[in-house]
């Protein structure tokens, strides 16, 4: 136990081990699509010409996710899972490579670069302080718009959020098995935390697995296979004279800007808990910034698309996961799936989706911090729960309630200087 506490923060006294193992295999199990999603979103990018290696990619994203996980469970000591992100990966395959028609070596180039300065603006403190100035209303409303964001998700993997089908949604539950799976799914899940059943949410992940092999939902052709060599990504990077452009400026501060603000929104609707009982910080955000920056240079090393915070953390945090052992356990995970990704994969996405949609009700618990009596503070805070749940992108409401925050701060210092000077001319008359 000692050694527990020495590198990943684990207290006998304090934590149960049971729990953090099993909050760092349901984390893992409601974040393992990236291994499925990442090979296929490269798909036909380099033409025949130079194809991107997909098969390598499976791999080197187990690889890094690994990698960069254990770090987060070594530095930062909390659970939180670090993986490519999706949203970078759509920018990457979809703006950088076919939109601006460049290649995927300058791609993972801009990677590496912005990895670079990622490390540079986390080691100097710089990006701590730009968390430690948002101010606490702020903050909870990121938690909340996260969870909105997280429920989402949720209901999109059984299709309730599709055009025209969310009003009748609820009656296709006893047609559609895919709507039965997740039903069964998010009650189950309840009932088991109701009952305080340690390890409910992985018992029900499990649970529904096996019961959507009969309804045609759950599919397993194999369970272990032997992976593909990443060093056809290795160090892939292209050093050219392109690498001084505009684009590669522009691709390298798009790609900094996202991973920044994703990051930030993930950690804060993580660790909502956290950040109420420690009066508005989050624990070790500094620690938690460098690792990820880290994560940000491995990705392009190893060939993966940024790697940052994953939001579906919050499903081992609220499995009871508090220390680092939650995350050292989803690396673990990371790398048996390598040999054995047929049978992570063949967990139905219905089912990871019902997990989502429970984990998203402990962060709205956030939204009692926000200031609502303040215009100052509520305006911009309503604007980031929106945002988040109506467009869908953290980093865009973060940005939105900053700066809103930012204007309206500056108009009430503003009226407030005026009313001084009026009040101190009549105290002189």
């Amino acid at each position: 136990m000692k050694t527990l506490t020495k590198l990943f923060g684990f207290r006998a006294a304090k934590h149960s081990l049971p729990t953090e193992i099993f909050a760092g295999f349901s984390t893992f199990i409601v974040m393992a699509y990236i291994l499925a999603l990442a090979p296929k979103t490269f798909v036909g990018v380099g033409g025949e010409a130079d194809p991107f290696p997909t098969e390598a990619l499976f791999t080197a994203t187990a690889i890094v996710s690994m990698i960069s996980t254990f770090i987060m469970a070594f530095y930062a000591k909390l659970p939180i899972a670090v993986a490519p992100g999706v949203g970078l990966l759509y920018f990457i395959s979809g703006t950088v490579c076919t939109t601006m028609g460049y290649s995927w070596h300058f791609a993972l180039t801009a990677i590496f670069l912005e990895g670079v300065l990622f490390m540079i603006l986390s080691f100097s403190g710089l990006r701590t302080l730009i968390v430690e100035c948002i101010p606490i209303s702020l903050r909870s409303a990121i938690g909340v718009g996260v969870g909105f964001f997280l429920a989402s998700l949720g209901l999109k993997s059984a299709g309730m959020t599709e055009p025209s089908s969310a009003i009748i949604s609820l009656a296709n539950i006893v047609t559609e098995p895919e709507k039965q799976l997740f039903a069964v799914c998010l009650i189950l899940s309840g009932v088991l935390i109701i009952l305080k059943v340690r390890g409910a949410i992985f018992f029900s992940i499990v649970a529904t697995t096996i019961i959507g092999i009969p309804m045609g939902l759950t599919h397993i052709d194999s369970i272990a296979q032997m992976p593909a060599s990443p060093m056809p990504l290795f160090c892939e990077m292209e050093w050219s004279s392109e690498i001084f452009s505009i684009d590669m400026l522009v691709c390298v501060v798009s790609i900094l800007f996202l991973d920044m603000f994703d990051t930030i929104g993930t950690v804060m609707g993580v660790m909502s808990d956290s950040i109420s009982r420690a009066n508005g910080h989050v624990p070790r955000m500094s620690r938690i910034l460098r690792a990820d920056a880290i994560s940000s240079l491995l990705s392009g090393v190893f060939g993966t698309s940024t790697c940052t915070s994953y939001l579906e953390s919050a499903t081992g945090v609220a499995e009871g996961g508090r220390t680092g052992v939650t995350s050292a356990v989803t690396a673990l995970c990371f790398l048996i799936a390598i040999f054995l990704s047929p049978l992570f994969l063949a967990i139905p996405s219905v089912v990871t989706g019902a997990v989502l949609l429970i984990v998203s009700v402990r962060m709205f618990s956030a939204i009692k911090h926000i200031n609502l009596s303040d215009p100052v503070e509520a305006i911009p805070s309503v604007l980031v729960i929106l945002v988040m749940a109506i467009i869908g992108s953290i980093s865009d409401g973060i940005v939105v309630g900053v700066i809103t925050y930012a204007v309206f701060n500056f108009t009430s210092d503003m009226k407030k200087e005026r009313l001084r000077r009026k009040s101190g001319k009549i105290f002189e008359q």
